[in-house]
């Protein structure tokens, strides 16, 4: 199957995420890349010994107002509460203490006692009635202390101990902890102390070293850090508020029917898909469905690719239909411009290696899409309102009521 075809099936959100047991089939974007380079075979019947049948060579247009009776789309309100969205000096304390230990810049301690925060590298063995358990035993693991990786106590128990100390831990595992054999039984851990390390202060050499020299000085490397992550917190900002939107029409606005081609042409994408997975692993398809997800049986697959595919069109369809009563198009110039975007952000080095991949309809439908959402955006209201205020003013609602 050629990739541009495979891809634009992921670009269309044609995916069984939320669908499938979770963490079932979904594989990071380096993943799918590296398999869809390196493992598409000459032949996919020779290869798996099963016909596979072709996608179309254009996915099929629609006109969604044909199938969509739209609601109330203008002047929809949405609440933000401004908390949820701050990002604080903590939180860009805890930033760079990621980075740093990303970075592998902790300081080495040499002698002194273990604190929290520091990661431990110690060596361990779990006994349960004086015989060593399956699992409980490990050498050279580096523990963050505080983390809460193990079970209370643990971390805490290696709080002021030294380089080099040995120490008795003795523990009881939780009460529904996942194994039976240990849940609620009381054991000894004893824990080697091997090394220390700790978190250094953010000095101008420090920032320099963790940003490979891009940022000069601790000031202006908290300051990218700052940015950063409020860059972020603004990006989930607005995909609250286009989650809300959403929800607002897909509530009003009903779906009578789905285009049948299209229906088809995205279970078949969809199917191609997890079969070249399949392949790339070597697997028969059943036996890669019964590996991955949990059991799950051809005919069982195929009645989630039905669910799947007509849950992710619904979006697409109402935004469509939106964009057909308000005639809304992405222009030339705005083509190029969003190619520019999306390639940079799949990580393409050129606008005609994107455009390889992924077809032009695809690219103008998503275009337009983000275009759509935009507009209704602008012509909702969106009020920042605090918690406690929506709180106060439910509350005040409320006794209006009961003193009727």
């Amino acid at each position: 199957m050629k990739k541009k075809y495979l891809m634009a099936a992921l670009l269309c959100s044609i995916c069984l995420t939320g669908i499938f047991p979770a963490g079932a089939g979904t594989a990071s974007a380096e993943e799918t890349e590296e398999i869809t380079e390196t493992s598409e075979p000459e032949s996919a019947e020779e290869e798996s010994g099963q016909e596979e049948a072709e996608v179309p060579e254009k996915r099929p247009d629609y006109q969604a107002l044909d199938y969509v009776t739209l609601g109330e789309y203008k002047g929809l309100k949405v609440e933000i509460d401004p908390a949820d969205f701050v990002v604080t000096d903590d939180d860009v304390t805890n930033r760079i203490r990621e980075e740093i230990k990303a970075a592998d810049l902790l300081e080495e301690i040499p002698e002194g006692q273990v604190q929290n925060g520091d990661v431990a590298n110690i060596d361990y063995e779990g006994k349960l009635d004086g015989e060593a358990f399956e699992g409980g035993t490990d050498q050279g693991f580096d523990l963050e202390i505080g983390s809460h990786t193990f079970i209370d106590g643990f971390e805490e128990g290696l709080i002021g101990t030294t380089v080099g100390e040995t120490v008795d831990l003795p523990l009881t595992f939780p009460e529904y902890y996942g194994s039976d054999e240990l849940a609620g039984k009381d054991v000894v851990f004893t824990v080697k102390v091997n090394s220390v390390k700790r978190m250094p202060e953010l000095t101008d050499e420090l920032a320099g070293k963790v940003s490979s020299d891009e940022y000069k000085d601790a000031a202006s490397y908290r300051t990218h850090i700052s940015e950063e992550l409020q860059s972020s917190v603004d990006s989930a900002k607005q995909s609250q508020i286009y989650r809300e939107l959403m929800t607002l029409i897909a509530n009003v606005s009903k779906i009578n029917d789905y285009p049948a081609e299209l229906v088809e042409y995205s279970a078949e994408s969809m199917r191609s898909y997890y079969r070249q997975y399949a392949e790339a692993y070597g697997m028969e398809f059943e036996d890669y469905l019964k590996s991955f997800f949990g059991g799950m049986t051809e005919d069982m697959f195929e009645e989630q690719v039905d669910i799947a595919v007509k849950q992710n069109l619904r979006q697409e369809m109402l935004l469509k239909a939106i964009a057909e009563t308000e005639e809304l198009e992405v222009s030339d110039e705005e083509f190029q411009a969003g190619c520019e975007r999306y390639a940079k952000e799949y990580g393409f080095e050129t606008v005609e290696d994107f455009l390889n991949t992924y077809e032009e309809d695809v690219v103008r439908l998503g275009l337009l899409q983000d275009e759509v959402i935009e507009f209704v955006k602008d012509n909702a209201v969106i009020e920042e309102v605090a918690e406690t205020e929506s709180e106060s003013g439910a509350d005040e609602a409320e006794s209006g009521t009961k003193a009727e």
